[in-house]
């Protein structure tokens, strides 16, 4: 299914413009899980990564609920789950290496924690190369049993935001940005293909067979080129369960 072309004439304000609630659980250093989904349930999960993690942590909500499952979100903004970040300024990069090092801590300390999901920005890794990304899920613990790679979101033109704040009626159409264009390479898809590892593509969301859209079924889907907004990312929930649902057993 694709929304792209489903547009009313305007955008439209949405309700559900807040990220979900999570609930702030104990630390370990640097990682500082947020909860979310029943406290009861039978099936637990976490979701991994940098902002492109967190941004989608609202759709992983509306999964958890749907599904019954918990879920704990552990993302570090600019910090992919990769072997080697991209530089950055101290004390960020030093920071980041730390997170990294202690999320398998933290997953080894919660072995109820099954599945991971990770996600991330690929131009915040230091090399487009698959192996960086496998290379990082080699240290999640044995206790995490399956691991899931969500491909990166697509990314707008510099542009088009300004473009849907002057487009007037129909923006999304309009300042839709070319398919080719916004869909970068993402290394990590890759590097599950090479690992047998399970994979979730929501692109049909965004995009047709030649456009993706900034503006979907008159909602205003992105906060900026890369992150969507978290109205947005609340209507993927339902698609994300679908997802989940099909998802084969691990091994």
């Amino acid at each position: 299914m694709n929304r792209g072309c489903e547009e009313p004439p305007t955008v439209r304000e949405d309700a559900g413009a807040r990220s979900a609630p999570c609930e702030r659980t104990e630390p370990l250093g640097l990682v500082e899980p947020c909860a979310f989904g029943p406290s009861d349930a039978a099936t637990t999960f976490a979701l991994v990564g940098d902002s492109h993690a967190g941004q989608l942590r609202t759709a992983f909500a509306v999964m958890a609920d749907q599904l019954g499952r918990r879920g704990y979100a552990l993302t570090r903004n600019g910090c992919p789950y990769v072997r080697d970040g991209r530089p950055l300024p101290e004390p960020t990069f030093g920071e980041c290496a730390r997170f990294k090092r202690e999320v398998p801590e933290w997953l080894r300390r919660h072995p109820e924690v099954k599945t991971v999901f990770v996600i991330g920005l690929p131009r915040n890794a230091a090399t487009q190369d698959p192996a960086n990304w496998s290379a990082a899920w080699d240290r999640f613990p044995a206790s995490v049993e399956r691991l899931v790679v969500l491909r990166d979101t697509p990314e707008l033109a510099e542009d088009t935001l300004a473009c849907v704040q002057d487009a007037g009626e129909r923006p999304g159409t309009r300042c839709a940005v070319p398919r080719d264009q916004a869909l970068v390479p993402d290394p990590a898809i890759a590097a599950a293909g090479q690992r047998g590892a399970a994979t979730i593509d929501l692109t049909r969301f965004f995009c047709d067979a030649t456009r993706c859209f900034p503006v979907i079924g008159g909602l205003l889907a992105y906060q900026d080129i890369t992150h969507v907004t978290p109205a947005f990312a609340r209507t993927l929930g339902p698609f994300l369960a679908d997802e989940v649902r099909r998802l084969p057993s691990p091994s």
